[in-house]
């Protein structure tokens, strides 16, 4: 079983930012982000998309493209989370340990 110092579940905009700025602090930090998807919507832009000024194509991106150098990217989902081991499960790829998980799996398209 794979060791992380930080899982961050969920690679949407909240789940990536934290990849984002915790490796920008400390660059020899063992990350994994755990995200299905291959496509990221940029939610925060959805309002702009509801009012009829931004295009709701422009949202959608390739979740490589965003996620951090020096982050594992497992594609998969979630299914078990046992904080009393520190462990996760997925769906596909096993079971992974971390020293600290952030939870941040926003909302299912």
């Amino acid at each position: 079983m794979k060791k992380y110092d930080l899982i961050v579940i969920g690679g949407g905009t909240a789940g990536i930012m934290v990849v984002a700025q915790l490796l920008k602090k400390k660059k020899d930090l063992s990350v994994a982000l755990i995200e299905p998807s291959e496509k990221h919507y940029y939610q925060p832009a959805f309002t702009l998309v509801g009012a009829g000024t931004y295009d709701y194509d422009k949202t959608i991106r390739n979740t490589k493209d965003f996620i951090p150098k020096g982050c594992d990217w497992i594609k998969d989902y979630v299914s078990e989370i046992h904080p009393e081991k520190n462990t996760v499960n997925t769906t596909n790829s096993g079971s992974f340990e971390y020293n600290f998980v952030v939870v941040a799996p926003g909302l299912v398209n």
